[in-house]
């Protein structure tokens, strides 16, 4: 090779595997106490923004502030980078609040929370050392509480849900709304086991602590069945799980 064709062809060498030729894949996710970052996002996704009640139209790396209610459409999906570096999937006809996302690195404390309308959610949670934290996906009628573990919370319109827990623990409990006439006091959640006998609530009040490999099922009314072990080779078939446990796998 002539020595004057070498040093274009080196420049595109060095160019080729420079930091510059990998930004696309390499960018820094800025993400806020109080905001979301939208990381991914294929289709379309509207948000009501709390701020001015306005719908828009969100793109990859828009940013979401507490109180947005986001509307997923048809053939899409979004994820999201929360403060604390959790990732959180939404899958097409999904519609879901960000109610907190907050981090105090003084107090060293999370405060994480996604209130559920409908469709389906899949959370790959970060760990977290510190005090005070706290990381759900509420629905009308249970929340799903987790510190650092990977899992899946299906709402749907009719407020009946199904969680399914990859790896680690989660605590899922129901939401007591109304009480029955006279009835005073707070509600008490305790040990993590259902609550038999009469109910001053609507919805019967239960605690269960769901493993990794199982799954529960909340009724439309609030009462639950007790959690059961999945089959794990059947929805590994299933391709919202495929795309989910891909982007981890990336994660990771």
């Amino acid at each position: 090779m002539k020595p004057k064709l070498m040093i274009p062809l080196i420049a595109a060498v060095l160019l080729l595997f420079s930091p510059m030729a990998f930004a696309e894949t390499a960018v820094k996710v800025d993400v806020g106490s109080g905001t979301a970052r939208v990381v991914k996002l294929s289709g379309t996704a509207k948000v009501v923004k709390k701020a001015d009640k306005k719908l828009y139209q969100l793109k990859k790396r828009s940013r979401l502030y507490e109180g947005d209610r986001v509307i997923v459409g048809k053939r899409s999906r979004i994820a999201l980078r929360l403060p604390d570096r959790s990732t959180i999937r939404f899958d097409e006809n999904t519609e879901f609040v960000l109610t907190a996302a907050s981090v105090d690195k003084k107090k060293q404390s999370r405060t994480m929370r996604i209130n559920m309308v409908f469709g389906k959610t899949w959370a790959k949670v970060s760990r977290f050392v510190g005090g005070r934290n706290k990381f759900a996906i509420t629905s009308k009628t249970a929340t799903a509480g987790v510190r650092g573990t990977t899992y899946r919370m299906n709402v749907n319109k009719d407020d009946s849900v199904s969680v399914k827990v990859y790896g680690g623990e989660v605590e899922v409990k129901g939401k007591p709304q109304d009480k029955a006439p006279g009835a005073t006091g707070p509600y008490v959640l305790s040990k993590p086991t259902p609550i038999k006998g009469p109910h001053a609530v609507t919805m019967e009040k239960w605690v269960y602590i769901v493993g990794a490999l199982q799954q529960i099922d909340i009724l439309p009314d609030g009462t639950a069945k007790k959690p059961f072990r999945f089959d794990i080779e059947a929805d590994l078939k299933n391709e919202w799980v495929i795309w989910n446990k891909q982007l981890d796998k990336e994660i990771d």
